[in-house]
């Protein structure tokens, strides 16, 4: 199978090629990048054959290419996303699938109109310590889920685009749509409000929320909580948590570290819930721990060959997108906000 890699920045050769290179059923055929330096290193880890392009629609317009790894900026995703998807390509789309749901909605049309695989980047799905956690609360461990809560406390993002609204199209949606994305994965239940708070307090020289906390209204009462401050000392692990009526669950993302806490105290759990392989080495260009993109890839490459729809498809994506796209604007209009607007 021949992938392209649209963004061939530090994260699209740390994550993504570095990644396909371990998969022994693809060749990757072609990158872009804007940047002469990234196109050089892209072609230090693949080889000399490589073909690169400083435009990514020359990439899609190869005959030859099966699939393509979208790893541009956000405001990008919707255009290459489509004209892949025209050239008859399969998508894996890094996060958020759009900017706004007009864009998330053509997408996911094309995708099915065309019969093509699209996959979005919500890579924590398949982070292992996850994976645990769901299987825990789908066997009833906890009983009747009913909160679920992420706490994360961490130095700033890096400067650069993911600094401007206009690249990014907000904070939440840049920085927490995974972690909203588990929330919905977890939850299983139709999110129907969600009221938030945030601003600019510290980091004044850039665009965006630099601390927020969200609370998301589910179906049925289940609730889940988003605190988030980006101007704390670096190193900060991300705190993620269940409880339901018959148990806990608490999590810690760097440290890998997973703790269930039934009522009955004699069969309490701590756990240390590592990836495989290289999937447990991947470190972001802060040093903080990023898994689950390796597994992500190999099952965007499966889905493809045997025509499942990936655990991360579009409709679920476009989920995410509207809870973030609700909390952002509840900020703004400093009100709760019913999801049904966001339909």
């Amino acid at each position: 199978m021949k992938v392209a890699l649209l963004g061939a920045g530090w994260f699209g050769r740390e994550a993504h090629l570095r990644n396909l290179i371990r998969m022994s059923d693809v060749e990757i055929a072609a990158v872009s990048s804007r940047s002469d330096e990234s196109l050089s290193a892209s072609r230090e880890l693949v080889g000399p054959e490589l073909r690169c392009s400083k435009d990514w629609r020359e990439i899609i317009a190869m005959a030859e290419i099966d699939a393509v790894i979208i790893a541009l900026t956000n405001d990008q995703h919707h255009a290459a996303a489509i004209e892949a998807l025209r050239a008859g390509k399969h998508v894996m789309c890094e996060k958020p699938l759009g900017l706004n749901l007009q864009q998330c909605d053509e997408i996911i049309e094309l995708a099915e109109s065309t019969g093509k695989v699209l996959q979005i980047g919500h890579e924590m799905r398949f982070q292992a310590l996850y994976e645990q956690m769901k299987q825990r609360i789908d066997r009833g461990d906890i009983g009747d889920l009913q909160l679920m809560w992420c706490r994360e406390f961490r130095g700033p993002m890096r400067p650069g685009w993911r600094s401007s609204e206009q690249f990014t199209g907000g904070t939440i949606l840049e920085k927490n749509v995974h972690h909203i994305d588990l929330f919905n994965w977890m939850m299983d239940r139709p999110p129907v409000r969600v009221s938030a708070h945030g601003g600019t307090n510290v980091l004044t020289d850039r665009e965006g929320l630099d601390n927020a906390q969200v609370l998301i209204e589910y179906e049925g009462g289940r609730r889940a909580s988003l605190e988030l401050c980006l101007f704390a000392p670096k190193g900060g692990d991300c705190e993620i948590g269940v409880c339901g009526d018959g148990g806990r669950i608490d999590t810690r993302n760097q440290a890998l570290e997973l703790t269930y806490h039934p009522f009955d105290e004699r069969e309490r759990e701590q756990l240390v819930i590592a990836d495989e392989g290289d999937a447990a080495n991947f470190t972001d260009s802060s040093g903080r721990v990023d898994r689950g993109i390796g597994p992500e890839l190999v099952h965007f490459v499966d889905c493809i060959r045997s025509g499942k729809t990936p655990l991360n498809d579009g409709p679920s994506a476009r989920l995410a997108v509207a809870v973030c796209l609700a909390a952002q604007e509840s900020i703004k209009r400093r009100e709760s906000v019913e999801m049904g607007e966001f339909a």
